[in-house]
């Protein structure tokens, strides 16, 4: 009698009704693993070059990488506008600074010393005298 070569699939084996859920699914994982190998190899073989998915480690650390690297470059413009900023102020620090050491040198002429009494206390010479306006922009 001959033996039919499709009998192993039709009757199952007393073996293979007795495997367990873990085992069925180790030999599923295995014969899936031993089919991509069989697949790879025979696209090697073709000559064509594998594709492979984007690993989602590498997209995460892109992406951060992107993050970390847009963050720096903010920074950096914020920092050279101030810098900018802080320059046209030491510009007018060191213009005023220029002009307090010009009025120190004539702080003790007797000339710096009048204009500024008349100034800032209004003071007069003997026989002078003060005539005061109103002024036309307050009206």
């Amino acid at each position: 009698m001959e033996r039919n070569p499709y009998e192993e699939f039709l009757d199952p084996s007393v073996e293979e009704l007795n495997r367990t859920r873990k085992d069925r699914v180790a030999a599923r994982k295995k014969q899936k693993k031993a089919q991509k190998r069989a697949n790879r190899r025979k696209a090697m073989a073709s000559g064509k070059k594998r594709r492979r998915k984007p690993n989602k480690v590498v997209l995460v650390l892109v992406v951060v990488i992107a993050i970390g690297l847009f963050a720096s470059v903010r920074n950096i413009t914020k920092l050279q506008s101030e810098n900018k900023r802080l320059k046209k102020q030491n510009l007018k620090l060191s213009e005023k600074r220029d002009d307090l050491k010009k009025e120190l040198k004539n702080v003790n002429s007797r000339e710096y010393i009048e204009k500024r009494a008349r100034e800032q206390l209004r003071l007069v010479n003997p026989g002078e005298i003060i005539f005061t306006f109103p002024d036309e922009d307050k009206e």
